[in-house]
C-alpha cells in the first residue's frame, strides 16, 4: 500500500513526490501489533457476505464531528467502505444506509454480515434490521476481533494510510475524515492479490 496508495494520493492531491529511499513517514504510519492469521469463508458473489469494523475513537474530532470509521468489506470483491460517523449510535443507521444503496444496484441483500462482538453491532437495532431483511449475522469470539481478520486488515491499511499522509503533509488533522475517503477510494482501485481486477 505504501508505494501505489499513498504516493498516488499525493500526485492526486497534487503534493510533489520526494525522492527518497525510504519514506519515514510510511514508517511511523505502519507501526502495528504482529497480525493474527484468521480464516474465513470466501462469499460466492459480490455483495454476498460484508465484514464490519469499527475504528475509534479518533482523535482529534474532524471537522464535521465524526470520531469513528465504519467499514464495511465485500467478502468477494474485497471492495471496502470507509464512512466516517459522529457517534457508534450511528453505525446502524449508516449501515442500512450503505446495504439498501447497492441493494438497488444488485438487486438482493447481503446473506450474511460478521463482525466483532461490539455493543455497535451487537444490539436490538442491528437484530430488527438483519432479521426484517433475511440477513444472518455472525460474530468473533469474545476477546477475538482478530477472528474478524478481513476487517481488521483493512482497517489496519486505512490507518496506515492516515497517519502517512497527515505526518508527512501539512494537512491540519481535523481534516482526516477527508483524507481517509480519498484512500479507501485508491485502495479499491488496487487489484486483489487473490484477483487481477480491482474491487
Amino acid at each position: 500500500f505504501h508505494n501505489v496508495s499513498y504516493h498516488q494520493l499525493r500526485q492526486k492531491i497534487g503534493i510533489p513526490l520526494k525522492k527518497i529511499k525510504k519514506c519515514k513517514a510510511c514508517a511511523l504510519g505502519k507501526i502495528t501489533k504482529a497480525s493474527f492469521k484468521s480464516k474465513h469463508l470466501r462469499a460466492k458473489g459480490p455483495f454476498e457476505g460484508l465484514h464490519l469494523d469499527l475504528i475509534g475513537p479518533i482523535s482529534p474530532t474532524s471537522r464535521e464531528g465524526d470520531k469513528y470509521i465504519l467499514t464495511v468489506v465485500d467478502s468477494n470483491t474485497r471492495y471496502c467502505s470507509a464512512i466516517p460517523i459522529n457517534k457508534k449510535s450511528d453505525v446502524v443507521e449508516t449501515l442500512s444506509i450503505i446495504i439498501d444503496y447497492e441493494v438497488k444496484r444488485f438487486g438482493y441483500h447481503p446473506s450474511v454480515l460478521h463482525s466483532d462482538r461490539g455493543g455497535e453491532f451487537i444490539n436490538i437495532a442491528m437484530e430488527d434490521y438483519c432479521r426484517k431483511n433475511l440477513i444472518k449475522y455472525r460474530t468473533a469470539d469474545h476477546y477475538t476481533p482478530q477472528q474478524n481478520g478481513l476487517a481488521e486488515r483493512h482497517n489496519r491499511t486505512i490507518i496506515e494510510s492516515l497517519r502517512t499522509i497527515l505526518t508527512d503533509s501539512n494537512i491540519s488533522r481535523q481534516f482526516w475524515s477527508n483524507v481517509v475517503k480519498v484512500s479507501t477510494l485508491t485502495l479499491n482501485q488496487i487489484p486483489s492479490h487473490r484477483s487481477t481486477k480491482s474491487p
